[in-house]
C-alpha cells in the first residue's frame, strides 16, 4: 500500500493506492490557502494521519510549483503562502515519516507512464492544458527536471506574435480570444466554443488548432517523445484526431510517426497516484 497527496489551490486529495495503481480509499478537503501556511500544512497533515498505516514507508506529495531537490517550494502560482517553505522538512516533522515532494505536472506524467495512457513507453511528455499550461518529461523512464527543476514549462513557449502557448491555448486564453471577437455565446467556455456553429467561434477553434499544432510540434522536434499525454480541462475536448493529423502533415519527415497525442486515462486521479509512486 502507498500513500499519495495532491495539493491544489482549492482542494487537497489524499489517497491510499495499491501497488498496481488502484485507489483503495481517498479523502478530500479544502486547501484553505487564504488562511496561510500553517493552516495548509495542518490540513495536509490531518489527512495523512487519517489514512496512514504502519506498513507505509513514505508519503508522496504532488503540488503545483517549482520545488528544489531539498523540498523547498521556490514558487507556486496558486499557493503563494507556501513559497519559501521547505515542505519536506515541515511535513516530515509533523507526520514522522519520509516525505517525497514533486511538481504536479511531473506526478501527472509519472502516473500516466506507470499505469495510464503511456504505460510501457520509455519517452513520454505529459502536457496539462487547463487554466494554464504545464508539463512533465520522462526520458528513458526517468523524470527529467532540468538544472533548476523547472523543465516542462511549455506554457511559456512563444507561439505567435510574442504570445505564449498558455495565453493562446489554455482554457482562459481560448475564452479571451473568443470574447475579443465579439461573439454571442453566453458565459462562454472552451466546450461551448468548440461545439458552436457560430462563425466567430469556428474561427477561434481553427486558430486554437493552429496554435496547438505549433506548440506540440515544437515539443516533438525538441524532445522526440514516443507519446504525448494531454491532461487538464482542454483534454476533454474532441481534439485528438485533428491534432494528430495536423501535426503529421507539418512535421519534418524524420519525425513522422515519432509521437502520437492521446487523452489521459487517469483524469483527476493522476496527481495523487503519481505522488504515491515517487519512489519508483
Amino acid at each position: 500500500m502507498r500513500l499519495g497527496v495532491d495539493v491544489g489551490g482549492t482542494k487537497i486529495e489524499c489517497a491510499l493506492v495499491s501497488e498496481d495503481g488502484r485507489i483503495i480509499r481517498s479523502i478530500r478537503k479544502h486547501t484553505d490557502a487564504s488562511k496561510g501556511k500553517d493552516v495548509v500544512l495542518k490540513n495536509i497533515c490531518s489527512m495523512i494521519k487519517k489514512l496512514d498505516q504502519k506498513e507505509i514507508l513514505f508519503v508522496g506529495l504532488s503540488i503545483a510549483g517549482v520545488i528544489a531537490n531539498n523540498g523547498l517550494m521556490v514558487s507556486s502560482p496558486n499557493l503563494k503562502c507556501l513559497e519559501g517553505v521547505n515542505l519536506v522538512e515541515e511535513l516530515e516533522n509533523l507526520v514522522g515519516k519520509k516525505v517525497l515532494c514533486e511538481n504536479d505536472a511531473n506526478c501527472f506524467v509519472l502516473a500516466e507512464q506507470k499505469i495510464g495512457a503511456a504505460r510501457g513507453y520509455k519517452n513520454v511528455v505529459g502536457l496539462i492544458i487547463g487554466t494554464g499550461i504545464g508539463g512533465g518529461i520522462i526520458i528513458n523512464r526517468e523524470l527529467y527536471k532540468g538544472k533548476t527543476n523547472s523543465a516542462g514549462e511549455f506554457g511559456r513557449m512563444i507561439i505567435h506574435s510574442n504570445e505564449e502557448f498558455e495565453e493562446l491555448c489554455a482554457g482562459p486564453g481560448i475564452v479571451h480570444r473568443y470574447l475579443l471577437t465579439g461573439g454571442t455565446i453566453r458565459n462562454p467556455d472552451p466546450e461551448k466554443i468548440f461545439s458552436s456553429e457560430e462563425l466567430k467561434a469556428r474561427q477561434v477553434v481553427e486558430d486554437t488548432y493552429k496554435f496547438l499544432r505549433i506548440g506540440i510540434s515544437n515539443i516533438i522536434v525538441s524532445l522526440n517523445p514516443e507519446i504525448i499525454v494531454i491532461g487538464g480541462g482542454v483534454s476533454n475536448l474532441p481534439i485528438y484526431a485533428r491534432i494528430n493529423r495536423d501535426i503529421e502533415r507539418n512535421l519534418p519527415k524524420s519525425f513522422l510517426k515519432s509521437a502520437k497525442v492521446v487523452k489521459n486515462h487517469l483524469g483527476d486521479s493522476s496527481g495523487v497516484i503519481g505522488a504515491a509512486f515517487l519512489d519508483k
